[in-house]
This record gives C-alpha cells, structure tokens and sequence, in this order.
C-alpha cells in the first residue's frame, strides 16, 4: 500500500549459504551494504522491516537444549549390594522423535545404564530393569473403522499423557535405603556454571518436554539432605520394596520439540521483552529489558506424512519493522537464537549427530559453517521523512512603537494665528 511518507525504498534480498565475509550461515550473519549503504537525511529515518524469511529445520527437535537430566543418588550398601555415589547427566540421544512413549523409552535406556554403572563390584552383583510404566502412561495410536470412525486401538483406554517409568531392582531383598533423585536443571549461565557442566546441560528444557518440574538449585551430593534435593526433583519419585516409579507431575508437552519460534536478532533493533529471553547472556532485576530481536517467526510443517517439510516460515504482509536513527547504514549482524538466547543449533555441531552401525569418518566442519544450516530472508529499507520544524530562536515579542504626533497637535492655538 503506498504512503505519502513513503520517501524511497530499496528491497535487500539475503540468503546466508557460504556467504562471503560471513563467518556463520546461522548465528552470526555479516552484512556488509559497502556501495549499497542505506542513507537518510536530516529530516528523515531509516525504516527496516522484515518481510519474508525461510529456513529449513536441519536439525534435531530434540538436541542439546532440551535431554538433559542430572541423576543424584548418596551412595550405601544393602543386601550386600554396594551403590556408589551418584552423580552424573544423562541425554536422551538427539533425534526426531514420532511420540512421547518413543521419548520415555529412551530415557529408560539411559537410566539403566547409569544406575547399572554405580552398582560396585565389590559387593554383590545387581541389574536394573527400567521401563515406561504402561498402567500410568497410555500412548495409543488410533484405527479407522470402515464406517471412517476413529478410537484408540484399546478403546477402554485414554492418551493420558503423563510420564511414568519403573525402575525394578534384580535383587528382591534390595531396598532403596537412599532415593534415586531426577533434577532438570535450569539454571541462568549468567549465574556461572557449575563444575563440569556445560551451559546447555545447566540450563535444559527438559522438564518442558517430559511434564516435570524445572530445578533452579544445583545441590551438593555430600552436604545436602535427601529431603532438600527431593523438593527440586523433575518427577515424583517414590520407592516401594526394590522398586521406584518415576511419574510425571503434569501432561507431557503436545510436541516432541521445544522450539515453536525462532527469533531474529539484529545489531540495529532496539526493542523490548521479557527479561526471560535474555537469560543465557545477562542477568536482569526487571521483567522487561531492552533486546534486540527483531522478529519471530514460526515453526510450519508442509503436510502430515513421513517426510513432509519442517519450516520457519515467514511470508505475511504483516512484518516486523525497526526504525533507524543513525544517517547511514553501511553493515547488519544478523542471528538466529531460541526464546531463551541460545544459538541454532544445540546438537553437536561437525559430529556424528546420529547413529551408524559403520565406522563413521569424522569431521572438523561444521553444519552452521560448512552445511547445510542456512536461511533466506528479504529486508525492506525505507527513508522515512520526519516532520521538520525549523529552529526558531524564542523570546519576547518587539515592542509595539506608536506614531509620534504631528508638531501642530501639541502647539495650543488660544485664539493666536497660526
């Protein structure tokens, strides 16, 4: 739609792959206009509006940001079975998921192998059997009558929803005389990380993806009590003879990803937001700060069936707009991060992101670099004209001078000739 404030315009159409001068395709993104610089005058501002931006979602749903839990457990001997002190991190394997049961499933493969590994050979040996808990978690998928109907394959069952995992002990004398304690951490980096974590473990959104509770505190395995870590548990943890269930507080998240938007930075936006979304990189006392985000755009998938397209897709004419005040615009950084400020992607950059049976070769490149993590997006740039009042130097008003009188008006006549 045209504007009568609408001075000149110039459409910048930017696609990140191998782009030159540009150290990242996706978390830092280098402009430089050089002869294409944007300028405006004295009586005029710089409008940037985004109004179109694609990128593919080459990477896992469920990655570094969001399969973290931390396994605590004090270490003692019962039955003659030895349990060492327990504290380690274990990650759901990076992967696009099909459903939450086929998430809990791989948990329970990666608390098997962490309770097995504390278990000490110097007293007598034990296993752990940990599996999703069937009568508390229900993921069915649906039929088709040939009437066109749609139930659950069990039709005396619902989708509840909620996490639910056993963990049974071989030993049937075993007793868990100190519980088996599951924290999702999430913990701001500006707080300082805590010793061998990294930042992605310490601030996890774990506990969004399984319907559990998020733990603000790192604990001290020798110094804290048992009562205190079970208050941040993830889950509710309780153990009855050789076996503990581990079952969800609230519904497991709708999706098996964490990342509905991803939001556009710029260097030259100015706005504002929570103060959540800044919590990677500064640590505030307000709940609305100052950001750069420009926009945020939305996660689309083309299609339901295997293999449909996943998207961050933005193509409305409703765009996100930023205004300028700086005469000349000669260079934009541009990045992609999460709500939380985290870069794109989390998931082990330039590695083997998943699993071959074949020696796999490695490689010191990377996907944001070298692959095929990139974005396309178009910049509108507009001189904006501003209303001008010119300086006009204010004061008291001339003061207001009278005619003088004629000479004869002031001569009295009194019957003299004039």
């Amino acid at each position: 739609m045209s504007s009568k404030y609408l001075s000149s315009t110039k459409y910048l159409f930017v696609n990140t792959e191998d782009l030159d001068g540009s150290p990242d395709q996706i978390n830092n993104i280098q402009l430089n206009l050089g002869g294409s610089s944007f300028q405006s005058d004295d009586d005029s501002v710089i409008k940037l509006s985004l109004t179109q931006f694609n990128l593919a979602k080459n990477w896992y749903d469920i990655n570094d940001t969001n399969n973290s839990f931390r396994v605590l457990q004090k270490g003692f001997t019962h039955s003659s079975v030895v349990i060492d002190d327990t504290d380690v991190i274990i990650k759901l394997p990076p992967g696009d998921y099909i459903c939450n049961r086929q998430i809990q499933q791989a948990f329970c493969e990666q608390l098997k192998i962490a309770l097995d590994a504390k278990v000490n050979a110097s007293g007598d040996s034990m296993t752990y059997t940990v599996a999703p808990n069937g009568d508390e978690t229900l993921d069915y998928g649906i039929k088709r009558g040939s009437d066109g109907s749609i139930s659950p394959h069990i039709t005396s069952g619902i989708n509840t929803r909620l996490w639910g995992v056993l963990v049974t002990a071989s030993v049937g004398g075993f007793r868990y005389t100190n519980p088996i304690h599951i924290h999702s951490l999430h913990i701001s980096p500006t707080q300082g990380l805590n010793a061998g974590l990294t930042a992605d473990e310490q601030f996890n959104d774990s506990a969004t993806i399984v319907g559990g509770n998020r733990c603000k505190v790192y604990h001290d395995l020798s110094s804290d009590s048992d009562a205190l870590m079970a208050s941040n548990n993830c889950f509710s943890v309780s153990s009855a003879t050789n076996v503990t269930s581990i079952l969800g507080y609230y519904p497991m998240n709708t999706s098996t990803h964490t990342l509905p938007y991803v939001y556009l930075r710029v260097n030259t936006a100015i706005n504002s937001t929570t103060s959540n979304f800044e919590n990677v990189s500064h640590n505030h006392t307000t709940q609305v700060v100052p950001s750069h985000v420009l926009a945020k755009i939305q996660r689309i998938q083309d299609g339901t069936e295997p293999g449909a397209g996943v998207y961050y897709r933005m193509n409305d004419e409703a765009f996100y707009m930023n205004y300028i005040t700086q005469n000349r615009l000669n260079d934009l950084q541009f990045s992609l991060t999460d709500s939380k400020g985290r870069v794109l992607p989390q998931n082990n950059l330039g590695s083997n992101m998943g699993v071959f049976s074949q020696s796999y070769t490695a490689s010191s490149k990377k996907i944001n670099v070298n692959g095929n993590l990139f974005c396309d997006f178009t910049l509108k740039l507009e001189r904006v004209p501003i209303p001008f009042a010119p300086n006009i130097l204010q004061g008291f008003p001339d003061p207001s001078r009278q005619p003088n009188n004629a000479i004869h008006s002031n001569i009295s006549n009194n019957g003299c000739l004039l």
